[in-house]
This record gives C-alpha cells, structure tokens and sequence, in this order.
C-alpha cells in the first residue's frame, strides 16, 4: 500500500506529538526517512569526523542508497504508526490508576516537617525543562 503526500504530512505532524522519546537510533530513521521521502537519494558531501551529529544524520541517510521516495514515505508512516500506536498502548496500561500518581510521574514530593521537596526525575531528559507535555 503506498502513502498519499496528505498521509505523509499527518505522519510528519504526529511525530511532534509523540508522548515518548523514541530514542536516538528511531529519531535518526525518522530524519533518514524524512529526507528521503522528501529530497530522494543522500546528495550531500558527508560531514567532517568530528562533526558527529552531523556525521550520523548523514550516515542513516546515506544507508538508505536509492531507495524511492515513495517507499521512503511509506517507511515513515509506518514507522510513526507503530510509535503511535505503542504511545497510546503504554499510556493506557492502567485506565483506572490513582490520578495523583499520573499527575506526578515526573516528580518525587515528599513532605517531612512542614517542608515539601519537590524534585524533578527526568533522567531520559537529563532533567530538562521544556514547554512539551511529556
């Protein structure tokens, strides 16, 4: 079944509402994929070897050889759909679990003598701080 251009943009916005961090090695898929199905064949000179972020986005794309763009594009959505749907499974494991323990997934409260800690534990994020509801 090959995917419409309008299928490939739903992916493409999908992707931003991911619920997980799927990783490193499916984002760099992702981006292969992306280019692929968007500019076709790696066309680009590879990157310095110390350029290494560079280096693995070039290398992921340029594994992809010749594939066409149509292929690439139905890679993607498939792709995005099984993340989706993994998302949503894992999010809902436990419909009926205590709200309070889903409303601090990413926080340890603990309250010891009139003081409440609150700590933030992100580690897959090295505790950063973004706008994105995780």
């Amino acid at each position: 079944m090959r995917s419409s251009q309008e299928e490939f943009e739903n992916a493409v916005n999908r992707v931003k509402l991911l619920k997980k961090d799927p990783g490193n090695e499916v984002k760099l898929k992702l981006y292969a994929l992306y280019k692929q199905a968007t500019e076709g064949p790696c066309n680009m000179p590879k990157p310095g070897v110390f350029d290494f972020i560079n280096k693995a986005k070039w290398d992921a794309w340029n594994a992809l050889g010749s594939m066409p763009k149509e292929t690439a594009r139905q890679s993607y959505v498939d792709l995005v759909s099984s993340l989706s749907s993994s998302s949503m499974s894992s999010s809902q494991v436990k419909p009926g679990a205590d709200r309070k323990q889903q409303e601090y997934e990413n926080l340890v409260v603990t309250s010891e003598d009139g003081i409440t800690k609150i700590i933030l534990n992100r580690p897959t994020k090295k505790n950063a701080i973004n706008t994105q509801e995780d």
